[in-house]
């Protein structure tokens, strides 16, 4: 994917976890301001790239803070295919497991924003 793409993603989920909530997926391609059409499946293939690339680094990846709009707010079911084959994760992409997992996600980026 674009760096320049990357960049502007990244630098608006900064803000997001600074301001500790989460984003819609379609806000974000509106605040990282990337170009129709298929604006938000663009985001969520970077966003995947974003993720791996911080779990091979060993950092903590702000991807998890977009959402989709519907309820329960927390990723879509990608998010958590790319979790269980990253190992990450065991339990189901939707569902009671998919919110704490999420959760627990969540709670691990606001702990690290908050110690910066």
């Amino acid at each position: 994917m674009n760096d320049d793409l990357k960049f502007r993603i990244k630098k608006a989920l900064r803000t997001v976890a600074k301001q500790k909530t989460v984003i819609s997926y379609r806000m974000l391609a509106i605040e990282a301001e990337i170009p129709g059409p298929q604006a938000i499946h663009k985001l969520t293939l970077c966003l995947e790239e974003i993720f791996q690339d911080d779990h091979l680094k060993g950092d903590i990846s702000l991807a998890p803070l977009a959402v989709s709009r519907g309820e329960p707010v927390i990723p879509r079911p990608g998010f958590f295919i790319l979790l269980q084959k990253l190992d990450l994760y065991h339990g189901a992409e939707q569902g009671p497991e998919a919110i704490a997992k999420h959760h627990s996600l969540l709670q691990e980026i606001y702990n690290t924003i908050s110690e910066k």
